[in-house]
């Protein structure tokens, strides 16, 4: 009885870092970034400017993310002046590069190929917040967010994908977990639910989102 409750444990943990790896693995490009509370979103050009004031959180995280769908142009330098509730100016450039046509498709096609690009900043005090981005070339979306997670830079994303990696290895290699895989199902619904419900967890305290 203890064999078979040991057997089916570990053929859960086994799973959970299965169904881990491929998660993280196919997290970047299926969600590259998840965003947060929206707090602006307007856009900058060769002769608009974007000038705003904002309410911050102090040590919330904040994302500018500049997105464009021009193609074929050179990488403009933004400015970013940022004033906070005591009147202390914050200043920093920001190089943005549109991705190159592949030229591939019709014009159309191209350019609904979006580049994307991210700023991120950690207000130091709470209050009303004027920013200024600036000295844009092309058409440029800007989105300001906080709270935002982009999953792969987190500290936590590449030990957890070696761990699972290295678990599911591991029960590849060992003949027990192997054998008992045969006679596992994908279908079994319990076992995925848990497998999946435990992994789901495990990403989400890791992880952060």
């Amino acid at each position: 009885m203890s064999d078979n409750i040991f057997t089916y444990i570990i053929r859960i943990i086994w799973l959970v870092a299965l169904i881990n790896f491929f998660l993280l693995i196919t997290l970047p490009f299926v969600a590259e970034y998840i965003s947060g509370d929206n707090i602006l979103n307007e856009s900058i050009g060769p002769s608009k400017d974007l000038e705003a004031n904002i309410l911050l959180t102090e040590n919330e995280k904040i994302t500018v993310v500049f997105k464009t769908e021009e193609r074929d142009l050179n990488s403009e330098l933004l400015n970013i002046s940022l004033v906070d509730p005591q009147k202390k100016e914050l200043f920093w450039e920001k190089s943005f590069t549109p991705a190159p046509s592949d030229g591939t498709g019709t014009q159309k096609e191209a350019t609904t190929q979006q580049t994307i690009d991210f700023f991120s900043f950690m207000p130091k005090a709470s209050g009303i917040y004027h920013i200024k981005i600036s000295n844009a070339d092309f058409q440029t979306d800007v989105k300001i967010v906080s709270g935002m997670i982009t999953p792969s830079e987190q500290p936590s994303y590449l030990p957890l994908l070696i761990i699972s990696l290295i678990v599911m290895f591991a029960g590849i290699l060992f003949r027990s977990i192997r054998t008992g895989f045969r006679k596992f199902s994908f279908s079994g619904a319990i076992n995925f639910i848990i497998s999946l419900s435990l992994s789901l967890i495990t990403i989400y305290k890791v992880i952060g989102f």
